[in-house]
């Protein structure tokens, strides 16, 4: 059983453009052309630095040819390498430099120091759903052929039912009993974070039993990693992304749900571009939770411990802090045991949002790698440390290179989960 459901995308390049033809002369002239243009855009434009140096979302999906498999919700696109760099000017301050070299703009970020317990504890997860989220739809044989009342009405696989005739739905038996009627009934359901009211009138199927022709989902548990836990107030966060469903890759509605020790009993090794897995256990008892949910977003799932976590608590690097070179990340592929692998930062993006990359990772233990071949699904959630400092936490892996993967900015994951 591996980390909340994934999605595989392969991503091809954009074609290089064909200079083979042109004149020296004219291709300096377009090169130069092009970066006085970049450099005046970025400098003058005055929207979010993150919206100019990571572009618009349909760029961001034009990108990488590496197929890329995310450990959790959707698959996130790898975009073309860009040598854009944060620079560290004061605690609060940032250069942004093109190339790494040219300063273009300035960022004012919080300068309040963060310290946080790093895990890499390997985790049991059961997530309840608010309402129930319909997985898919299908015709009903009755006495007049094939039917479908949910597709008729306008219901999509994805909506969140969240109550029947204005009856709060809290599990999938409750709505199959709601809708088992011969009258007209009434659906209050969210889509895309709208709220739209269906009718549906349910038919007879050949049994004799009333229904509308939806599947639905009320919960989902799985394997993840916490990634950290604030000491002050014993919160956590993990995974780095949210819980979706696996059939339609919605990111689910929270309603509640707990987390449990587990223990990974094997390992899965990633080769020949398929991802690898941990594969574990854990007794889902409520007496035997270690602490409840009470987020489920696009950038982790958060709650509180029942027990103080007391370990060593490191700084949260600001992302300027964050350099290419050597790194290490926690993580359990044995067992209940956390340990500490070497690792490389190779390259630095600004993350402009859940969707955009924070910075990549290459992982160059040999012994991680010969146990697991790299990252593997059950490891998403696992904290990345670098000069005695957490600078963020693993959320993708690189198909065709499993040693090769994609991390959120800790200080980013803190500030959507944890603070307030």
């Amino acid at each position: 059983m591996g980390v909340f459901f994934f999605n595989i995308s392969v991503m091809r390049s954009d074609e290089e453009p064909d200079f083979a033809h042109s004149t020296g002369m004219l291709r300096i002239r377009k090169i130069g052309s092009i970066l006085i243009c970049s450099l005046l855009l970025m400098w003058y434009s005055l929207p979010s630095v993150q919206t100019l140096l990571c572009g618009p979302s349909v760029l961001n999906r034009a990108t990488s040819s590496a197929p890329l498999l995310t450990l959790g919700d959707g698959v996130v696109p790898v975009r073309e390498s860009r040598d854009q760099r944060l620079s560290l000017v004061s605690d609060s301050t940032y250069a942004v430099k093109l190339f790494g070299v040219i300063p273009v703009r300035t960022l004012h970020g919080a300068g309040m120091q963060r310290d946080v317990t790093p895990s890499g504890k390997i985790i049991g997860i059961v997530l309840h759903t608010e309402g129930v989220q319909i997985v898919g739809l299908g015709g009903i044989q009755t006495g007049h052929g094939t039917q479908n009342p949910a597709s008729d009405a306008g219901l999509q696989a994805g909506d969140t039912v969240l109550s029947v005739n204005g009856t709060p739905i809290e599990s999938s038996a409750q709505f199959i009993a709601l809708c088992s009627t011969d009258q007209t009934i009434e659906l209050q359901c969210l889509r895309n974070g709208n709220l739209r009211t269906v009718t549906v009138t349910p038919v007879l199927d050949a049994d004799g039993a009333y229904r509308i022709g939806a599947w639905v989902r009320d919960s989902t548990s799985g394997l993840g990693t916490m990634s950290f836990v604030d000491p002050q107030t014993n919160r956590f966060a993990a995974l780095g992304h949210g819980v979706s469903d696996v059939d339609t890759g919605v990111l689910l509605r929270y309603g509640n749900g707990l987390v449990y020790s587990a223990a990974v009993t094997g390992v899965q090794r990633a080769s020949g571009g398929k991802a690898g897995e941990l594969i574990g256990s854990f007794t889902a008892e409520t007496d035997l939770a270690i602490g409840a949910l009470q987020q489920n977003t696009p950038y982790g799932i958060a709650g509180t411990l029942y027990r103080a976590f007391s370990h060593d608590t490191v700084p949260i690097a600001q992302e300027g802090e964050v350099r290419t070179g050597e790194a290490q990340i926690q993580s359990t592929v044995l067992g209940q045991t956390v340990r500490t692998y070497a690792a490389r930062v190779i390259r630095l993006d600004v993350q402009a949002s859940s969707e955009t990359n924070g910075f990549m990772i290459q992982i160059t233990d040999p012994s991680l790698i010969q146990t697991t071949g790299g990252i593997v699904q059950g490891m998403s959630g696992s904290p990345v440390l670098q000069d005695g400092k957490l600078i963020g936490v693993v959320t993708h892996v690189f198909l065709g290179d499993s040693t090769r993967g994609y991390c959120i900015y800790a200080r980013q994951m803190y500030e959507k989960l944890m603070s307030g």
